[in-house]
């Protein structure tokens, strides 16, 4: 068992390091795609993308450790007797050497997921306790300008008197559309879940695929505000509420704000917003499909290569399994 779970973790561990290294150096060449999309769904499939490293690398070694699957899609090949078989670490250094390592990164990404939810709840509770629920919104008491939405399963919109009372009408019911929108998507859970799938891949530099996310996140929300009040006017709005949070008191880590990043590019994606591409279902389709055919088809190679690699690694001293 022990055997088993520390070539598992051995095995995965170098796939989506690998995998994670392919997405990062492609990224640069297939970017432009992700921002001329309309960014409903051009946040869903970076979103996607962001998570295939990880997603594909577990279910790809998954397969590799079930022989009844795997028999299916890796071609007929014998060490000592033809039967089904998965790549097995037969070192007891390597073994315990995958698991140390698998056991880590389980432990970090739990320890993120806990500590990050955790302070999301304490400050629910604060800011439950420092104003008053007005059903759409959680009204704070102050006359500094704030607007966020806080929460991952049950994400509240939280919006200040002095916002209130430096907006128009029309301003508040644009805020509190696109603030809707982020609770509809539940886009803090899904930052939440990029940022734990995709710790090598964050690791490793990728910044501007974060940056990217969090900016189409920001602008399906604009977008799906001005659908309602036009796109001039929400670029008006943006403008403007970033005036005012200029004012304001840091917005917690984990809150998404209306107006706190990259406002002059949303203003200009959505002066331009005609010029964004609108994917149909069938569109979407295909790429998902595609991608489950590439996955499976990678089936085969990877047990081959992983074999290679256990041999290499035990310094061909062992018979691999």
């Amino acid at each position: 068992m022990i055997s088993m779970l520390g070539s598992f973790s051995a095995i995965f561990l170098g796939l989506c390091l690998l995998l994670s290294l392919v997405f990062l150096l492609a990224y640069p060449l297939i970017r432009p795609l992700f921002l001329t999309l309309h960014p409903r769904f051009g946040s869903a499939l970076l979103l996607l993308y962001w998570l295939c490293p990880f997603v594909m690398s577990f279910a790809s070694t998954g397969v590799l450790f079930m022989p009844e699957v795997e028999s299916v899609l890796v071609d007929s090949h014998c060490h000592e007797e033809c039967v089904s078989h998965v790549p097995m670490l037969h070192t007891t250094e390597l073994v315990m050497l995958g698991l140390l390592l698998g056991s880590a990164l389980l432990l970090s990404l739990l320890w993120r997921c806990i500590d990050t939810l955790s302070k999301s709840r304490q400050l629910s509770t604060q800011f439950k306790h420092l104003g008053r629920d007005l059903g759409a919104y959680q009204q704070l008491k102050g006359a500094t300008p704030l607007v966020f939405t806080l929460g991952w399963w049950h994400p509240r919109i939280y919006v200040s008197e002095g916002l209130e009372k430096a907006c128009s009408n029309t301003d508040m019911s644009i805020i509190l559309l696109h603030e809707q929108a982020h609770q509809e998507r539940r886009d803090n859970l899904r930052l939440l879940l990029a940022k734990l799938c995709s710790v090598i891949l964050y690791r490793l530099g990728a910044t501007r695929m974060m940056s990217d996310l969090q900016l189409l996140t920001e602008q399906a929300c604009d977008f799906r505000a001005a659908e309602q009040y036009g796109y001039v006017n929400v670029a008006e709005t943006l403008l403007k509420v970033k005036r005012l949070l200029k004012q304001a008191s840091s917005i917690p880590a984990s809150a998404m704000a209306f107006a706190d990043n990259d406002v002059e590019l949303r203003i200009k994606a959505l002066l331009k917003a005609q010029q964004r591409v609108k994917l149909y279902p069938w569109q979407l389709g295909v790429i998902v499909s595609s991608l489950l055919v590439s996955m499976s088809l990678l089936i085969s190679p990877l047990h081959h290569g992983s074999e290679w690699l256990i041999t290499l690694l035990s310094h061909a001293n062992v018979i691999v399994h």
